[in-house]
């Protein structure tokens, strides 16, 4: 028995060893297993983090060079909100470049060249904008960043419309105004009702055609005086509290080119001028007649916008997925399985993106040169528009919409001679659209005014192309130069002191040195001039015909014979643009009708 006894208990301490022994081998195995999954795992951590490095070095490079130039960046873009809404684009630019020498001077940090569009402009909501009719140039995308980020409700300075069909296209999208959008002027009798329903209802509310002063009713409004009242924010209009929701958004609009606003009403608005410039309106018909000529080259421009910010959203939200993962991963980081395939995930994500990034810079790139080829066309566009806006001051009925003039545009893009050669191409454009707003314009002249308006064209092509002297055209319109030169008339008998004043003053100018000089030199020979039937057309003397190119001779012409500078006027469109320019075109019923469309009606004044 006690042998018996020893041997089983030798054999269950032999069986105990055993159990241990395989216990012990099994764990070993796993964790042989264990350590070649981290080794496997911690390659891939490696290799993830490791092709991240690069990267995530600029970022973090990039995040720390903004964060010591955010001071500098954020006091420039608060200005900008602050004071420059009022101004044109130009103006804006050079108080923003005094900003920026005034932050080098008082070496506070800030981004090289930065801008209110640089610090704050998100690209994929700029793009939704544009979509929604806001205008693709500089100025446009800074009044719409302001409006964004603007506390004070906006009244927007909008000669020609703009602004306004910018915000009736917002209204239109349920993204943006989830409530609708109702539209006002201070005359409708129902104005604090619509008022006091958006306030309410969170509807959007668009103010028209104020003038230079604001109702009172609206002052709670633009103060946003709310209150809270049994737990909900409240807003009295006029006798009434009504629950104020937050959806609710005031936009006001005025027709004034230049209004000039109290002090009281420019601190309690966010003042944006809509006014379109010439750079801007540019910009706007490049966009359009790229659109019209090389269509998919626009749309793929527009797609490379939306695309780029959506890769760069991703890669973004990646990053932000692995470092919340990294901050809360267990005591182990290479058994977090989950954030390894993150990381390889990442790995590959981000070397696409970056490739599809690079791949669409140049892309852009590209594109922008092909757009750049057509930017004669727009520069044209501009100056014409810009031509006749200015009729309005001949006569204030002479009116002219950005929108009829863009559609105007459109057509004579369709209409006009194509070619396969560009150089061709643009000219064709130039021609026929140039000849296309002169014979529209003209039908809406009064006949004693069509004369007056083929010359401006022809001065503002020529001043584009800068090939009129500023002083010159000065002097040609007012008979003044800044500087006169004094001599004695030498033959009072028949130039009367007007005729020698303004030679006196040409003379002054460096195209004209020592012609005072020569007239009383050879005062016998200009008396010719003055005595010819057509002086127009004389030659002037003494070398002065070969010394002065038309546009100078007209200036003579002034001097010596006014009566005569209408004929000459003819002789210098002529030369320049052609015989059509001054032989307006016969009303043609045919051709209007086909011009006009359901929204344009045609209107006879009798």
């Amino acid at each position: 028995q006690a042998t018996l006894k020893a041997v089983n208990e030798k054999l269950a301490k032999l069986e105990a060893d055993y159990n241990a022994a395989v216990e012990k081998k099994d764990g070993l195995e796993k964790k042989e297993a264990q350590c070649k999954l981290q080794l496997s795992n911690a390659d891939k951590l490696i290799g993830g983090l490791g092709g991240e490095a690069v990267r995530w070095t600029e970022s973090v490079q990039h995040s720390n060079e903004a964060y010591i130039n955010v001071l500098g960046d954020i006091i420039v873009s608060a200005g900008t909100i602050s004071y420059l809404g009022p101004f044109t684009m130009d103006f804006r630019q050079r108080l923003v470049n005094n900003w920026q020498a005034s932050l080098s001077e008082l070496q506070i940090p800030h981004t090289s060249g930065c801008d209110v569009e640089l610090t704050l402009a998100d690209p994929v909501k700029v793009r939704s904008w544009q979509i929604c009719n806001l205008p693709s140039d500089s100025l446009s995308t800074q009044n719409g960043i302001i409006m964004d980020n603007g506390r004070r409700w906006p009244l927007l300075i909008d000669p020609q419309g703009q602004a306004n069909r910018y915000i009736r296209s917002m209204a239109k999208n349920k993204d943006m105004a989830s409530n609708g959008m109702d539209t006002v002027k201070l005359s409708d009798k129902n104005f604090l009702r619509t008022l006091e329903n958006g306030v309410q209802f969170g509807r959007w509310v668009l103010l028209e055609n104020i003038l230079e002063s604001l109702d009172a009713a609206l002052e709670p409004i633009l103060l946003q005086q709310t209150f809270k009242q049994g737990g909900q924010q409240m807003m009295k209009l006029g006798d009434n509290v009504i629950p104020y929701n937050d959806s609710f958004r005031f936009f006001m609009t005025t027709k004034l080119a230049n209004p000039d606003y109290a002090p009281e009403v420019q601190v309690k608005v966010s003042l944006l001028n809509f006014a379109i410039t010439f750079t801007g309106l540019e910009d706007q018909l490049l966009g359009v007649v790229v659109v019209e000529e090389m269509p998919e080259m626009e749309e793929k421009k527009n797609s490379l916008v939306v695309s780029n910010s959506r890769m760069r959203k991703e890669l973004q939200e990646l990053e932000d997925l692995i470092l919340y993962m990294l901050s809360n991963s267990g005591d182990d980081i290479l058994d977090d399985h989950k954030l390894i395939e993150t990381l390889a995930t990442s790995k590959v994500k981000s070397e696409e993106i970056t490739k599809k990034v690079e791949e669409a810079e140049k892309t852009e790139e590209q594109i922008d040169e092909s757009r750049n080829m057509y930017r004669p066309v727009a520069y044209r566009g501009s100056i014409l528009y810009f031509c006749i806006a200015g009729l309005g001051e001949v006569d204030p009925m002479y009116q002219y919409a950005v929108q009829w003039f863009r559609n105007l545009f459109i057509q004579a893009i369709r209409l006009s001679e194509p070619s396969d050669d560009i150089n061709v191409r643009l000219e064709n454009l130039n021609d026929f659209f140039t000849y296309y707003v002169y014979t529209n314009i003209c039908r809406s002249l009064f006949e004693r005014h069509k004369l007056t308006f083929s010359f401006l064209l022809t001065i503002r092509i020529l001043q584009g192309e800068h090939l009129i002297n500023d002083e010159e055209w000065a002097f040609l319109i007012s008979g003044k130069c800044l500087e006169s030169i004094e001599l004695a008339n030498p033959c009072p008998d028949w130039m009367d002191g007007r005729m020698w004043s303004e030679f006196c003053a040409m003379s002054s100018l460096p195209a004209f040195k020592g012609l005072a000089g020569s007239v009383a030199s050879n005062i016998s020979m200009w008396r010719d001039v003055y005595d010819s039937q057509e002086p127009h057309n004389a030659m002037l003397p003494v070398g002065w015909h070969t010394k002065t190119n038309s546009f100078q001779r007209l200036c003579v012409l002034r001097a010596i014979r006014a009566d005569k500078v209408a004929d000459g006027v003819i002789n210098f469109v002529v030369e320049k643009m052609g015989q059509r320019f001054v032989e307006p075109p016969p009303f043609d019923l045919n051709a209007c009708y086909k011009d006009s469309n359901v929204l344009s009606p045609l209107v006879f004044v009798l």
